[in-house]
């Protein structure tokens, strides 16, 4: 298992009241925060960041000139619009913003944002190392569609290729389990990200076609799960 070890994020907002409290509200061990008073402070910057809050009233240029920009120099950030105004919720979801906070939201509901972002940069740039006879890969694990487990032999089957691998199948959904993966039968692991539909008691369609069947003692925690990660995304 591989997970990048610090995350850097940066907090671009005009007024140091803002700076202090988003600052504060980042408790991650691993986080390196960098601070920008303009958009044109950050640009000018030479480091990649992961995450990136930036406030859309700026003087100068506006965070969505500044998002403009950035989503072509750092095309693997998220980036958390912060605003004092609703009506900007909709605006500049062109540059992949990962979500919207208003300014006027208490901290727990902000936090949680924060947070939010943190979990799925962490899914995304998440490997587990698969090792098969004399082979050893790592893989991306939002690459991998699905697995399945067929004798003491796993295959992990991804966007590009798919993977033979000897590791135990209850290990391997142990390190993905929190990372949007569900078992939803004996011996198949679904990527959630991957789900079409599901037919309850049946099968899930995934979007490359293939059909998955659904275990009768997976079936509920499956759909409860699916659920839950479908209203994470929102």
């Amino acid at each position: 298992m591989e997970v990048l070890a610090f995350m850097k994020i940066a907090i671009c907002d005009d007024q140091q009241i803002f700076i202090d409290r988003f600052s504060n509200l980042i408790t991650e061990k691993d986080a390196e925060i960098h601070i920008f008073h303009s958009g044109e402070e950050l640009l000018k910057s030479s480091i990649v960041f992961d995450i990136i809050l930036l406030d859309i009233e700026m003087p100068g240029k506006d965070g969505l000139s500044i998002a403009a920009e950035l989503s072509q120099r750092h095309k693997r950030a998220l980036i958390l619009f912060i605003t004092s105004h609703r009506e900007y919720s909709t605006k500049g979801y062109e540059f992949r913003a990962f979500r919207y906070v208003l300014k006027s939201e208490p901290d727990e509901f902000v936090k949680r944002n924060i947070q939010d972002a943190i979990n799925e940069y962490r899914n995304y740039y998440f490997n587990i190392t698969v090792n098969y006879k004399s082979e050893i890969a790592k893989v991306l694990a939002t690459s991998i569609i699905y697995i399945e487990s067929f004798g003491h032999t796993i295959t992990i089957h991804t966007t590009d290729k798919d993977y033979k691998g000897q590791n135990k199948f209850k290990d391997i959904y142990h390190l993905l389990k929190s990372h949007s993966f569900i078992q939803c039968h004996k011996s198949y692991i679904i990527n959630m990200r991957y789900i079409d539909t599901i037919e309850k008691n049946s099968c899930i369609n995934l979007k490359n076609g293939t059909k998955i069947p659904i275990g009768r003692k997976y079936n509920t925690d499956t759909i409860e799960a699916y659920l839950e990660f479908e209203d994470r995304r929102v």
